[in-house]
């Protein structure tokens, strides 16, 4: 495509080839051709943005939303995470204090904020009582460690502190273009039949909460699926482990036993050397491989396969990397399982000094 002063410079010599008059940068003749070039440069970038919205594979956003219409498959949308506080009194009081459901909490720091989903009672003589909440909101942001709520929004009458003595789990990000385009494009390359694993996977990976699948026929008999799911980056949480069995019992095959369960993580070690082009900063280099690596190993799901030469392809795009080598005998290939999903382990990139 044409850029801005290669369409102005165009239309400048076409106007002086055809009358001879040359043109000058402040007249009008040159301000009026500067004002056309930079619509018509306008409109040309729009055809290509239009050109990229037309495909799958370079459509984003609403676009891609779009096409995923086209094959029955919807975004994903975040998730809220759940888990359990603790509401305590330093000593015990001598009547019943009511927790009511709803009631507001919120992490110390970055101020997120959970509300309990049951009701409860800290009964006379006791100092403290559980509580299930979840997140009012949704995003792997509110998968909160041990300890991080600890203000009481709306506290209830007489409870002097909270606390979650586990970490929160559950929440998942609205899914991302990259995930979309890519179960579009597995839809496209392994159609459903209603009978097959793709079926299966299909249904699986359009639950809110799930980040990948994968399918297992017959692994406990003739007769039996099992469905292996895992969310973004992480395990699967109960809640979301239930509603995909959920959904898939009422989708099922006649006579065919689904059960769904969760993918293990499986670490996936990588020990590299490389040489950085002359330059470039060793340190910054070596950080921006680290980085790409993770986040390759980390947009792999349930059932992929992490190879060397995937590796070396990530390495090699990033910028700085003059050459790479792997330490044999610690770096393998991460085989496809489809009852795990890998995640990265110990991401080690030394200087190569030979």
């Amino acid at each position: 495509m044409q850029t801005y002063d290669e369409i102005f410079k165009s239309m400048r010599e076409k106007y002086t080839s055809l009358t001879g008059i040359a043109v000058e940068e402040n007249s009008d003749i040159g301000i009026r051709l500067r004002v056309l070039a930079g619509e018509i440069y306008a409109n040309a970038v729009n055809n290509q943005w239009l050109k990229r919205q037309m495909f799958v594979n370079t459509s984003e956003g609403e676009y891609l939303e779009l096409h995923a219409l086209e094959r029955g498959i919807t975004r994903r949308e975040a998730t809220p995470s759940y888990g359990e506080v603790t509401f305590s009194l330093e000593e015990a009081h001598p009547l019943d204090i009511a927790i009511p459901k709803g009631t507001v909490l919120a992490t110390s720091d970055t101020l997120l904020r959970f509300e309990t989903i049951e009701s409860s009672v800290l009964y006379a003589g006791d100092t403290q009582v559980s509580v299930r909440v979840r997140s009012i909101g949704g995003g792997s942001k509110y998968n909160v460690l041990k300890g991080e709520i600890s203000v009481m929004v709306t506290p209830p009458s007489g409870i002097e502190k909270v606390r979650n003595e586990a970490p929160l789990a559950g929440g998942c990000d609205k899914e991302s273009d990259l995930s979309l385009r890519k179960r579009v494009l597995e839809s496209i390359a392994f159609p459903s039949n209603h009978t097959n694993c793709a079926y299966y996977k299909a249904i699986a990976e359009g639950v809110d909460g799930v980040g990948s699948a994968a399918v297992v026929a017959r692994g406990r008999g003739v007769g039996t699926v099992d469905v292996y799911i895992a969310a973004e980056g992480g395990e699967a949480s109960d809640a979301t482990v239930a509603k995909v069995q959920e959904i898939l019992s009422t989708q099922r095959e006649v006579n065919v036993d689904v059960l769904v369960k969760k993918a293990r993580a499986t670490e996936v070690d990588v020990y590299m050397k490389i040489r950085v082009k002359e330059g470039y900063d060793f340190d910054e280099v070596r950080d921006r491989v680290v980085e790409n690596i993770t986040d390759f190993i980390a947009s792999c799901g349930t059932g992929d396969e992490v190879l060397k030469c995937q590796l070396s392809e990530v390495v090699y795009h990033t910028e700085g990397v003059k050459s790479l080598s792997f330490a044999d005998s610690l770096t393998g290939d991460f085989k496809a399982d489809k009852t795990a999903f890998p995640v990265a382990g110990i991401v080690s990139v030394s200087r190569d000094t030979q």
